[in-house]
């Protein structure tokens, strides 16, 4: 008689994994520990109108396959601000990831099941500056897991980058650069943008902005060199294809001298085009970073949620 085989038990996924940002929207379906599934949309939080944003992860997850629906749902990000969905109380650095876990929002949503979100962290040491940040906590957690670091610093690019510093499995610190939103207000708002142009970059642009960051002594050394992204190209110094580029290394290059001393090595965490872009600059000014995993928000959020005991 032929032995037949008996079908595979089919694997249990074990939640829905949602990165909500303020231009971006990414949810993964995580089975047995590893993404099987994503949907990624321009659905930030400033494009969605109040009490849409049940509809919104309603559709994502009709993107994903059938289980989903079904599923517990983690969220970090932006999503959790004052101008998102639930606003979640922050965490007061320095924090771990079962300080995060000890202070989740929960709550269940009609057709959507309970909804598990992230707080985020914040900084208010006395006599200095307040910082916050939502999301970043996370996916840093999430990286030192994947590479097995529980000390270290790490980058963050973004509109609103971070350099955050890891002890023993705490965040211990961290301070906000607006390099990405000042970069596009820069380009689209003043006569900087006049006189860019299309066109491919070779580079030359770039470093030559990433050079003069590591000669910057002063914020008004930087404002100062900013304009040189006009005079550059008055004068011809720079073809208009790379003034965008200058601008661009000018000011990571700026952001890397002041978070980082010379000769110091970090992980920078982000998409690969931006990763590899804060890595060219990095080695220009005598710094080292290593870019992380993918997916380091899944790996956070997994973690946030096995120290909650989400089923």
């Amino acid at each position: 008689m032929e032995r037949m085989t008996p079908p595979a038990v089919p694997s249990i996924p074990d939640f829905v994994s949602v990165d909500w940002g303020t231009t971006s929207f990414r949810a993964y379906l995580v089975v047995d520990g590893e993404t099987v599934a994503e949907h990624a949309g321009p659905h930030g939080i400033l494009g969605i109108a109040p009490g849409g944003h049940a509809a919104v992860l309603r559709a994502a997850l009709g993107q994903l396959p059938a289980p989903a629906v079904s599923l517990p749902i983690v969220m970090s990000g932006m999503i959790g601000s004052r101008q998102g969905w639930v606003e979640a109380p922050y965490v007061t650095s320095p924090a771990s990831s079962a300080d995060l876990a000890a202070r989740l929002t929960r709550w269940k949503e009609p057709d959507l099941g309970v909804i598990s979100l992230i707080p985020g962290v914040m900084s208010d040491p006395p006599g200095g500056m307040p910082d916050v940040m939502r999301g970043e906590e996370t996916q840093v957690f999430g990286g030192a897991a994947l590479m097995g670091r529980a000390s270290g610093t790490f980058i963050m690019p973004g509109t609103h980058s971070k350099c955050i510093v890891l002890g023993e499995g705490v965040l211990q610190s961290f301070r906000s650069f607006m390099t990405g939103e000042m970069f596009a207000a820069l380009k689209r708002h003043t006569i900087l943008g006049r006189l860019m142009t299309e066109g491919a970059p070779t580079g030359q642009g770039f470093e030559a902005g990433v050079r003069a960051a590591a000669t910057v002594s002063s914020a008004g050394d930087l404002m100062n060199a900013v304009f040189g992204a006009r005079t550059l190209g008055l004068f011809e110094r720079l073809p208009g294809h790379e003034l965008e580029d200058y601008l661009s290394g000018l000011l990571i290059g700026a952001e890397l001298c002041a978070s980082l001393p010379k000769g110091a090595e970090a992980v920078v965490v982000g998409s690969g085009e931006l990763s590899d872009r804060y890595c060219r600059a990095a080695l220009l000014v005598d710094r080292t970073l290593t870019p992380a995993p993918d997916r380091c928000v899944v790996a956070g959020q997994m973690a946030v949620m096995r120290l909650a005991g989400i089923p």
